[in-house]
């Protein structure tokens, strides 16, 4: 039987460069984090939104804090596995305003459980897109051992890993919108 699929939208970072705090920021008639989170509800038994620590997050979004000393998203996909490492996570980044339904079935209706993740290739076609994938449960332990040896980035991780890498299904879910040129550049093509 498959580990069931627990959601995990990634609102971790400082947003440093937008200024202000991504999971704010209305694309689609709520904040991003909301969003995220009522999408992956479609598809997952629990949804949470990480983030550095649970005070900035009501509780209805089931806050799960950082529980490393690292800054990477790498952190909030360790502490998801900390979390219950028995599970599968669907992990979204809370700057990608394209993904929608589509994106998340297209993961899910083509999830290998013996691969360690089921992911899209990324922007520019060769390497694996490590935010908005399904990390399996078996996954937990190596993605552990390679942060205490000094692993940082998601994606060399998974380049490292036997993974399923697919094509997305629209290309826009690639966009990311991390400064406030991007935004303005976003909202006025809208």
């Amino acid at each position: 039987m498959n580990p069931a699929i627990y959601g995990l939208v990634l609102a971790g970072g400082r947003s440093s460069r937008m200024g202000r705090d991504k999971g704010l920021i209305v694309y689609n008639d709520k904040p991003q984090r909301e969003y995220i989170a009522d999408l992956l509800r479609k598809f997952c038994a629990q949804v949470y939104v990480s983030c550095k620590t649970r005070e900035y997050i009501p509780a209805e979004l089931n806050p799960l804090p950082d529980q490393f000393e690292l800054e990477s998203p790498l952190n909030g996909i360790l502490s998801a596995f900390r979390k219950n490492d028995t599970v599968a996570w669907l992990t979204v980044p809370v700057d990608m305003p394209y993904v929608d339904e589509a994106a998340l079935a297209c993961l899910l209706n083509h999830r290998d459980t013996n691969k360690m993740a089921t992911c899209f290739v990324d922007s520019d076609g060769k390497h694996p897109e490590p935010l908005l994938a399904l990390w399996e449960a078996r996954a937990a332990a190596p993605l552990k051992k390679y942060y205490e040896s000094g692993g940082i980035s998601p994606r060399e991780f998974l380049k490292q890993q036997n993974i399923l890498l697919l094509q997305p299904p629209d290309k826009r879910i690639y966009q990311n919108i991390n400064t406030p040129d991007e935004l303005n550049d976003f909202l006025n093509k809208s």
